[in-house]
Order: structure tokens, then sequence, then C-alpha cells
């Protein structure tokens, strides 16, 4: 008898159908479970080790006993006129089938049936401006933000946060649809009447299943008490829900004193948070100006104390004012917030902000985490605190952040993308594309964007370019790093300098003109001596025209400015910049100091690796690490993948990390590949400019560009 009949006739190529999908079916449902009791992500590692190892027990056991009436026995014991190991067959027939079948169910569950929304759940919507004057609209959303953040403190009880709830102003929405959207079992609205130092507030509770009140009320006081007047609504609203939900004694966990403001500084503090929930340098200046004035008529305005801290930290991160500047300016006004407030959510959240500016992310993730027990809808705080997770490495923690933040924010812009990033580094561009078509019927500018990037993960540069100039003419601006990089990658280097004049000095290296090159990236550092950004660009610009040698300094004071322990890349990108640096370092003899950080890029792709990151970069890097290690063969099959998986940037290919591999025919062959594949996406960007611009009324391609071309037919 054959081995493969063997097999069969033991059962054993059942048991391994069998036993592949119990294992799969236990492991869907382990991350169910890990996922709603919050579980650490170690424990899905271990189940998933234990049932790897559990298969080559079970198929042993199937080659070696048999089951019988009298139990189980050794295979060679039994004889084979006696043997039931057809009737066992087709019990395992049966098993998987309704394995297969419970697969499915969950499958179907997962994709199709999300259930009905938690009973404990609530979405504010932005209260009706009945004042009768436009300008008094940040107002009424004010009001409703308040009582957002003082429903988000009940226990037991989830709130849907700011940018989702009033995603639907001024929209021709009902109640049903509403709720449906944000996945919420009640929904409060209601109207603000302002009328001088007078204020009348109606608010009414609404059963979003039955369409139908669950309760409402009227409050007409002087404006002066206008935090009074919003906790006692708030209250009201709580002693309702605690009565219809059963939320234990409805008080509100960590509820802060809120001290009243002027009419005024209270003016100033919303107009100023309108501003900030916009986003923008402009905005953003906007909001600090109107939180100054704020603090500035009232010193025992907390909460206009933090938020402007939060926003002179963002204003930091967007590079527009000094570490040294921004550090002053918050800490004095985190520290006047605390004092007045011991227990506000946004004084920890701007001391996660301000930490992130310092490249002090464990502190930020402290200081998020407690923002958010304070208050859990606290989006902004969830976004700050999966930004600082990444930035450490810990990127399932990262990607379970972002996951609690669109359940918390649903319709959340910022989580939306981060999400479609979420998808295309693991590998699930389809499912980018298709939630970057939901994100552009919230922000167009946006959204496009989201094509843009996951275009270009795929590697279809002429897409992206489509996407990035969409995107562009949405938010008024010619210039973009990331559109000049599209055109690079197609060969048009011309329309590249056009959107990115940086780049002068890499046009300089291409065309020969290498001293030259090198006086602009020198002039570039007289400039902005201690800028990161800078630094690291002159290190990289050396580094990949092949003054390697010259590129260490460089390198070496990058490393300076980064915490110990941390790759020199920002979070999100691929560990490149920490192997060139260790490639540098090796070149000039000190093997020890390339071996450190060698073992940092290992760290992190192997954290990448554990979260699921499947994309072109993560296969580049890895590349560059089999190639220091003398693997050429896994160098060259990572590459390849690389290719497959859409990298189309050359400049990888001829690192200095792969001079050995130049001469070999494979190397030779991916280079000819990726050639042909960029030779293509330069004559669909030339078709896209040239004939189909998607943007004729915003920007035009440089007539020489198109000298010459002629328009294909389909």
């Amino acid at each position: 008898m054959g081995l493969v009949s063997e097999l069969r006739r033991r059962n054993v190529l059942r048991m391994a159908v069998l036993y592949a999908v119990a294992a799969w079916l236990i492991m869907q449902v382990a991350e169910v479970l890990l996922t709603l009791a919050t579980l650490p992500s170690w424990i899905g590692r271990v189940i998933l080790a234990l049932l790897t190892i559990g298969f080559p027990i079970a198929l042993i056991f199937s080659w070696f006993y048999e089951l019988t009436p009298e139990g189980i026995s050794l295979e060679k014991d039994v004889d084979l006129t006696e043997s039931m190991t057809h009737v066992t067959g087709r019990r395992m027939d049966f098993i998987v089938i309704s394995l297969l079948c419970a697969g499915l169910i969950l499958f179907a569950y997962d994709k199709w049936w999300t259930g009905p929304p938690p009973e404990k759940s609530v979405a504010v919507l932005a209260f009706e401006n009945l004042s009768g004057d436009p300008e008094q609209e940040y107002f009424s959303d004010g009001i409703s933000e308040e009582l957002l953040n003082t429903l988000a403190q009940i226990p037991e009880l989830r709130v849907i946060s700011r940018s989702s709830a009033f995603a639907f102003k001024d929209k021709d929405a009902g109640i049903p649809e509403i709720a449906k959207a944000l996945n919420v079992g009640h929904v409060l609205e209601g109207s603000v009447r302002r009328e001088g130092d007078r204020v009348r507030i109606t608010a009414q509770l609404i059963d979003a299943r039955s369409d139908s009140h669950v309760w409402s009320s009227t409050f007409e006081r002087d404006l002066e008490s206008v935090f009074a007047v919003q906790n006692e609504i708030a209250a009201a609203i709580g002693k309702a829900l605690q009565v219809r939900l059963a939320l234990g004694t409805g008080k509100p966990k960590n509820a802060p004193a809120r001290t009243s403001a002027s009419i005024e500084a209270y003016d100033a503090y919303l107009l100023g948070s309108e501003l900030f929930s916009e986003r923008g340098v402009d905005s953003v200046r906007g909001a600090v100006r109107n939180f100054e004035n704020a603090v500035g008529l009232d010193d025992n305005f907390a909460l206009a104390h933090a938020r402007l801290a939060i926003a002179i930290a963002m204003l930091g991160r967007y590079d527009e004012l000094s570490p040294g500047e921004v550090n002053r300016k918050a800490t004095l006004h985190l520290g006047r917030a605390q004092e007045l407030e011991p227990d506000l959510a946004e004084t920890h959240a701007g001391r996660a902000l301000l930490a992130m500016v310092f490249d002090d992310d464990e502190s930020a993730i402290d200081h998020a985490r407690r923002a958010l027990e304070l208050n859990p809808s606290y989006s902004d705080a969830r976004n700050w605190l999966a930004i600082a997770l990444s930035a450490l490495g810990r990127y399932q923690e990262e990607d379970a952040e972002l996951s609690q933040l669109l359940v918390i924010d649903p319709l959340n812009t910022i989580g939306l993308y981060n999400e479609v990033e979420r998808l295309f580094r693991n590998g699930q561009s389809a499912k980018a594309h298709e939630l970057a078509d939901r994100l552009v019927e919230q922000s167009a500018g946006l959204g496009y964007q989201a094509h843009a990037i996951t275009s270009l993960w795929e590697g279809r540069i002429a897409e992206g370019i489509f996407w990035r100039l969409k995107s562009n003419r949405e938010w008024g601006t010619s210039g973009g790093h990331l559109l000049s990089y599209f055109f690079i990658l197609a060969g048009l280097s011309d329309e590249a300098r056009r959107f990115d004049s940086a780049l002068t000095y890499w046009d300089d290296f291409e065309d020969g003109r290498d001293e030259e090159g090198i006086r602009k990236i020198q002039r570039l550092l007289e400039l902005n001596p201690n800028d990161k950004q800078s630094i690291a660009l002159a290190a990289g610009a050396l580094y990949t025209n092949g003054y390697v040698a010259e590129s260490l300094p460089h390198f070496e004071r990058w490393l300076e400015l980064v915490p110990p322990g941390r790759t020199l890349d920002e979070p999100g990108l691929p560990v490149i910049s920490t192997i060139r640096m260790a490639v540098a370092r090796k070149r000039a003899g000190d093997d020890i100091g390339a071996q450190a950080l060698l073992q940092i890029a290992r760290q992190d792709q192997a954290a990448r690796h554990a979260a699921g990151r499947r994309n072109p970069d993560r296969d580049t890097a890895a590349a560059m690490v089999a190639a220091i290690d003398g693997n050429s063969d896994q160098a060259i099959a990572l590459l390849r993948s690389a290719i497959e998986r859409g990298q189309r940037d050359s400049m990888y290919f001829n690192e200095p990390v792969f001079d050995e591999l130049k001469t070999d025919q494979r190397h030779i062959a991916l280079l000819d590949e990726l050639a042909a594949i960029l030779a293509q996406e330069r004559d669909k960007a030339l078709q896209l400019i040239c004939f189909n611009n998607p943007v004729p009324d915003f920007w035009q391609p440089l007539p020489e560009t198109c000298e010459g071309v002629v328009e294909s037919r389909p």
C-alpha cells in the first residue's frame, strides 16, 4: 500500500484538514474575545503558538492511534478486519463540514451584521442656533460640545465624540439614519436662543429605534452662569438616562468643577475651540489668539488655559514655533490649568501633545491615557496616544487604539484617514480605497489624499498623480512634496521641481554637478544648524548619491536628536534611514556601532511583522538587512517581493548596501523589470496630464512636457 493511501486510510489527511479548520475558527473567536475583553495582545500570540505546536502532534497521534469501540488503541494492535477508520473518517468529514459552516456564519456576521447599537450609548448633535445671527453658530456648537464632554464622564455610557456627532449639522438626515451611522441607541438634540446676556436652551433625548422622545426640557438663564446651566442640563439628562438605561448612580466620575468665566471670555474660548477643530496652521493660529484673549479676560478659566497650551503645542508639531518657545508658553498655561482644576482631561492631553513635540513618547502615552480616563470620548487624545505608540514601535497597540477611535468617533476624518493608512500598511489596498471613497464624502481633500497614498504603495504612479492633483485643488495649494515625488518616479523631474523647490540639489547630483549639490546642502545646514529635518535631508542626500563617508557625521548628529533606542525614521515609515546609518558606520570601521543600529532595525521589523505590516517599503528595508548579513538570495527575494507589492523607487535598488549585488544577473533583471514598469507609468502619467488633466482650471503641465506626446486611443 502506498504512503498516500495509508495516510488516507489512517485519516491523517482528514486530521490535517480538520485541525487547520478548527485552528482557524479558534483564532477568529479568540480575536473577538481579546478585543471585547481588552486582553493583552500577547495572549493571541500564545494561542497561535500552542495551535502550531499541536498540529504535528495531532498528525502523529492520527498515524499511530485509532478510535475503537473499546477506546483509543495503537493502530498496530487493531486487526484490519475490525478497523473503524472508515467510520471515524465519515465522522471527521461531518465535523469539518460543521466547522466550515460555523466559519461561514462567523464571516457573514463580521461582514454584514453589526447587530443592534449599544443600549447605553448617545450622540449629542450640534444644537440649532435660533439666535437669528449666523455669527453665533459657534456659541450653540460650544454648548453642545460641553454637554457632550460632561455626559462622556458618566460611567457605563458610551458617548460619540464631537467630530462624528457634528457631521450631520445642516444635513437633512433623520434620527434613525443618524443613529445607524453612529451606532448609538439614543440621540440628544436641541436648540439655543441667545438674546443679549440671556440664553434659552431646549434639549430633548430621543430613542433612536422608536424615534420617540424619552425626555425634554427647557432652560432659560443669565449667560453669566453658562457653566451652571450646562451642568444643570447634563444632570437632568443624566438622571433621565439613569432611569431609562439603568446606569447605576448616574454620577459622573472625575467630573471637573467648571469655573465660571465672563461672557466675553467664554465667547473667545468657544471661537478658539471652533477654529482649533478645523486644524491647519492658519486656523490653529487663530485659535491661539482667541484662547489668549479668553485667559486675558478671565485668568481663572482653566479650560481656556489648557486649550491654549494644546494649540501652542500643535503649532510646534507644525514646526511653526521653536521647541523652546513651545515649552515655555505651553508649560505656563498647563501649570495654571492644573492649579485651577487638577483633574481636567484637556490638561493631560496638552501634556501628552507637548511631550510628543520633544519625542518623550513614554510620557505622552501616560498623559494621553489619563486624559482618556477622565474623558473616554476625547478622540484627539486617543489619536495622539496612537501616534506615540507608533513612535515607540508598539504597532499592535497603535492599531488597537485606532480601531477604538473609530468606535467612539466613527466619522472622524483623521481617524478614517489613519485607518486607510493602517489598511494599506497591512497589504489591504482594496479595503483602503473603499474606505477612502467614504472619506471623500466627508472631506474631499483628505479622501483624495488617502487615494493618492494608497496608489503610491500599490505602485500606480499615474493614478497617484491623478488623486494628488485633485486633493491639491481641493485644498487650494499647488505645493506638495508628495506630488513632486510622484513626478520624480514618473521621470518628469521638470514638473517635480514646480512642486518642491528644495529638489534643486538632487538635480545637481543627477546632472553630475556634485560640488554644487554639496554646496547647497551645506548652505541648508548653515541656515538650520539644529533642525532635525534639515540634518536628515543632508544625510540622506549625501548617502544616496554615493557620499557614504561624508553622510556619517550628519547621521551621527541626527542620532543625537533622537531618544536612545529609537529609529531615526518618522513613525509609520520603514527603518531605512537607520539601516543606512548602520552601513555608513560599518564602512567607517565601527562594526559595534553598526550592529547596535541593526539590532534596533531588526526589533522594529519584528514588531511590524507581528502587527501584520505587509507593504513594499517593509520588504525593501528587510532586503537591506539581508544584504548586510551577506544573504544575497534572501535580499533578491525580498526586492522581488517589494516590486510585486508596488515598490517603484529605483533609488532603493541602487543603495550602497546592494553594491555587491549589482553584478548579479538576478539584480540586473530586477532593475530591468522595474525600468519597464516605470516606463509604462511615465506614458500613463503623460496621457493623464496632457490629455486627461483632472484639474485643468487649477494646474497645467509645462508646454515642453507634452511636446511630441501623442494621445493614445482606447
